[in-house]
């Protein structure tokens, strides 16, 4: 039997991860614009800003669900990626500019992927919890 997943857990880490991850995504986007960005450390800094929020995301949706944590966390970070992402494929057709396709299903994963290991933290954050209760 599949687990009862939780809208409201799941959008509340998606509303996170999107508040988290766009300001670092767009500035890199208008830094990128002037090819400033080229060789600079900034690079790798957005990045991981950018993969914390999928985590923070994962673990704020996981936080309060003990029976499906890891899938919560995903679909959090999953559905702010493809939120976000939508819109910059439609910006990029938009002003007739190439869509990197082929790049959409990796950083999907990557996403995903993030927003579960923010889910693993919140189930054994929460195991951790209950034992000291005990």
């Amino acid at each position: 039997m599949l687990p009862r997943l939780e809208r409201r857990s799941i959008l509340t880490g998606a509303a996170l991860t999107i508040v988290l991850a766009v300001p670092p995504a767009l500035l890199a986007l208008l830094l990128s614009d002037d090819d400033s960005l080229e060789g600079s450390s900034w690079v790798p800094f957005l990045f991981a800003w950018i993969v914390l929020a999928f985590f923070l995301g994962g673990l704020l949706a996981a936080r309060s669900q003990p029976h499906a944590p890891l899938a919560h966390g995903a679909l959090a970070a999953l559905i702010a990626y493809l939120l976000v992402q939508g819109f910059g494929v439609v910006r990029h057709l938009i002003v007739g500019e190439d869509v990197s396709w082929l790049s959409i299903p990796f950083s999907a994963l990557l996403a995903s992927s993030t927003g579960t290991v923010g889910g693993i933290v919140a189930n054994w954050l929460r195991a951790r919890r209950s034992r000291a209760e005990v």
